[in-house]
């Protein structure tokens, strides 16, 4: 019985690391465009599904995003070129209104909320400061809007602030004539900050036209350690389980 106990009480452990790790301070959410860019709106906080955005436009500097419970953390956003931003044949189409977008939410998990992704930026460059150099974060990008001149905007990180080299990038269909991405994202996996702690982040049409991006999402990698210790709790509650 007191083998039992013991077991039961890793597992909640285990339970409690798990939500810790993906839930407080580990995810951050960031809505391209807000009330005061143009035709833009704000993310209500929290949103339905109970999580927090940080939306942001070309005109100011934000020192403190929110992580998805709505608590600060160290990191830190500013754009360094922006080429416009609007919500016209995005995905509400020409209806100027967020009740009016056309997504996939539950395929988009996180981004697929109306007012996150009904604005967007056209081919911007920015950065994303006070992040770990020594740890990995992975960004999951939506870009949607129909009628393009370049259907696929790639999304590219770069060493520094002239985005002159670029080290790795994504891409991602966002519209073929008529009809705009509803349910696709694009990937950065497991990306290094620079050593200034900075990720750069530049996006265009992967054939050098106009490129879109509608909102993002920053996820911390957990370390080694850590996946090992939630994998040993998970083993040990599964073995509980299966005992007789």
């Amino acid at each position: 019985m007191k083998t039992h106990k013991h077991l039961r009480l890793l597992a909640t452990a285990t339970a409690a690391l798990v939500f810790t790790l993906t839930a407080r301070g580990q995810i951050v959410l960031i809505d391209f465009g807000n009330s005061s860019s143009y035709r833009g709106v704000n993310v209500s906080n929290p949103d339905v599904n109970g999580h927090y955005w940080n939306s942001v436009w070309s005109g100011a500097y934000y020192p403190a995003l929110l992580d998805i419970s709505g608590n600060p953390t160290s990191m830190k956003l500013g754009f360094d070129s922006a080429t416009g931003t609007d919500y016209y044949n995005g995905p509400s189409g020409a209806t100027q209104d967020p009740n009016a977008v056309v997504i996939n939410a539950a395929a988009l998990g996180n981004l697929g909320v109306n007012q996150a992704v009904y604005d967007y930026y056209v081919s911007s460059s920015f950065q994303i400061q006070g992040l770990d150099p020594a740890k990995a974060y992975d960004l999951t990008l939506f870009g949607s809007h129909k009628y393009n001149t370049d259907n696929v905007t790639r999304y590219g990180i770069y060493t520094d602030s002239t985005y002159s080299t670029r080290i790795t990038y994504a891409d991602l269909t966002v519209g073929i004539n008529g009809a705009h991405n509803q349910d696709t994202v694009a990937m950065l996996s497991a990306v290094s900050p620079q050593a200034d702690g900075i990720i750069y982040l530049k996006f265009q049409g992967a054939n050098g036209s106009l490129g879109y991006l509608n909102d993002m999402q920053v996820s911390l990698v957990p370390e080694p350690s850590t996946v090992a210790l939630i994998g040993l709790g998970l083993g040990c509650f599964i073995a509980r389980r299966r005992r007789p």
